[in-house]
């Protein structure tokens, strides 16, 4: 029996042929091994290029000397800019980005609200040393810097502006940002979310096998899907934005992407994926704050014992890279969660509780869900508390022919969701975008067609899977079909064939009654929420998908009382 489902591993150098029998701590043990046995010293390969090394080995790759020899002489700037919460939005935001080189002297952050920078906030450089074993005894290496600042103490609801300052005083453009209203704040305001968003360009190396492959009927997408959707939410300026895993695929080989279209480069790990990445979002990311939860993709077994992250299960890039507010249980960093006006927003970590890819399964002990009732307790009782959002990546009720619903996640959040009565749930994981009645102890209370207005308390959790961030998409089981505003062609109903993905290739099936809403290509959904008057009243949530083309294509209000 192997440790992993064949084609699910993490994929960061280790031969396929081991790699599915092994964990993620597993995999990490052989790639210490190989790297003892092949060391990469800092002598070997240059500085600069965005922080990329050119290592030993690297025959014809398009990481050049001379392109890194030449950007090694350009001066040292901040890139990739991206804003998240801390522990309380009201008064804390975190700053992040990362250098182009490494700096000569400190970095520092200016901060200030009116038209001078009173604050100066000092910053944290994290170095992450990435090298990857390839064929035979070469090693692909990159070295990358991370500026991290964060700043305290702010107002509730004012706006900021900010900039990174770097020793030569040279200075990021200035970007602003709005901190959480503080409670009892009663003016409308929005998020948006997404999962399994990608890059559309070809990664600059190592994974020349791995392409945005569109399927050659999918034309209802503009040209570059992702980037589509940065720009749409830019131009939108949400309070925040959710990303419900599958990042920047950094690490192309979990199950979920196109078909492999041969090539060695597309088992490569390629640590520079999440620079252009964080490129692509900076023009939403520098003045809106990003959370993140993890998916498969997300899962880079090269830094298990990486001293930027500390952790064990394939998560320590991220610490380098990310900043996310560290309110859930140790051992857990994309596990959190945080308050923003009447919403209580909790961000999972499904790797833990799949069945489907058990790479992660169970890594916390128990932990992640014990803190998932002490925190749904909490948001409960507070009375400043309307609504409880969830987002994270394995669906828990989805349908399609990929991945449909993870029996392991179905399993351990949807009877915490029944008991507390959740409000909104948004999933990755699945390419697609699809909403469903509200649902209870698995089955559909109402009907909820495209401009219903839906009561949580009694008609139960609507559950949104936005695995449409970018990604080529998947399909659907045979017989189904898309179900959405405008859809000119065959509707097969709410009521489709379906399944509960158990392990590798081990499925029940299940004909569900709750598949509403079902687009099967690129689009985000938009939050608005209207909070009830000062002295009580009717408040909503407006959930709106909207294609990367920028045409509303569903809608439905959650309401409750106060």
């Amino acid at each position: 029996m192997t440790r992993t489902p064949r084609g699910q591993a993490p994929d960061v150098g280790v031969p396929a042929e081991l790699a599915d029998r092994m964990t993620v701590a597993e995999q990490h043990d052989w790639l210490s091994s190989f790297l003892r046995r092949h060391p990469v010293s800092r002598r070997s390969a240059l500085r600069g290029c965005a922080g990329v090394l050119a290592a030993t080995g690297l025959a014809a790759a398009p990481w050049t000397l001379a392109a890194c020899a030449t950007a090694a002489q350009a001066p040292v700037a901040v890139v990739g800019r991206h804003l998240a919460y801390g522990a309380d939005p009201q008064r804390q935001m975190a700053f992040a980005g990362e250098l182009t080189a490494p700096p000569p002297g400190p970095v520092v952050v200016d901060l200030g609200r009116d038209g001078s920078f009173g604050t100066t906030l000092p910053v944290d450089v994290r170095r992450l040393v990435s090298r990857v074993p390839q064929d035979g005894d070469a090693i692909r290496g990159s070295e990358q810097f991370f500026v991290h600042a964060l700043a305290d103490g702010l107002a509730p609801g004012e706006r900021y502006r900010y900039r990174f300052r770097l020793p030569d005083g040279t200075t990021t453009p200035e970007a602003d940002f709005v901190t959480a209203p503080g409670r009892g704040a009663t003016a409308p305001w929005s998020f948006t979310a997404f999962a399994d968003q990608g890059v559309d360009t070809v990664p600059p190396s190592g994974q020349e096998g791995y392409t945005n492959d569109y399927e050659s009927d999918d034309t209802r997408r503009t040209m570059t899907p992702s980037t589509s959707m940065v720009d749409r939410i830019a131009r939108q300026r949400p309070a925040f934005h959710l990303l419900a895993g599958d990042i920047c695929y950094a690490d192309p080989s979990g199950e979920g992407l196109p078909e492999r279209r041969g090539g060695s480069g597309f088992e490569s790990f390629d640590p520079t994926v999440w620079t252009t990445y964080f490129g692509l979002i900076e023009r939403s990311a520098a003045s809106t704050p990003w959370m993140f939860a993890t998916g498969n993709h997300d899962m880079e077994a090269l830094y298990d014992d990486n001293r930027a992250g500390g952790a064990s299960h394939g998560y320590g890039g991220h610490a380098a890279r990310l900043d996310l507010p560290r309110t859930g249980p140790s051992g857990c960093p994309s596990v959190y969660t945080f308050r923003h006006g009447t919403v209580g927003v909790i961000s999972l970590d499904a790797n833990d509780l799949s069945t489907e890819i058990p790479t992660n399964a169970g890594y916390s002990g128990g932990a992640q869900t014990a803190w998932l009732r002490r925190t749904l307790t909490a948001l409960r009782a507070d009375a400043g508390v309307d609504w409880i959002v969830a987002f994270f990546h394995h669906c828990a009720f989805a349908t399609s022919k990929a991945h449909a619903s993870d029996a392991g996640v179905r399993a351990a959040v949807a009877p915490l969701f029944d008991e507390f009565s959740v409000d909104l749930v948004l999933q990755g994981h699945n390419h697609q975008y699809e909403r469903t009645n509200p649902i209870r102890r698995g089955r559909s209370v109402v009907q909820a067609p495209d401009g219903a207005t839906v009561r949580p308390e009694t008609d139960g959790t609507t559950y949104v899977c936005v695995g449409s961030g970018g990604r080529p998409r998947y399909s659907w089981l045979d017989g189904v079909t898309d179900r959405y505003r405008g859809n000119p062609g065959p509707d097969s109903g709410v009521t489709v064939a379906s399944y509960l993905a158990l392990g590798e290739d081990a499925k029940q099936p299940d004909e569900v009654d709750w598949s509403q809403a079902r687009y099967l290509d690129y689009a985000y959904v938009t939050v608005d929420v209207v909070p009830a008057p000062a002295g009580g009243g009717e408040t909503t949530l407006t959930v709106r998908a909207t294609t990367d083309t920028g045409t509303e294509i569903d809608r439905v209000v959650l309401s409750r009382r106060t």
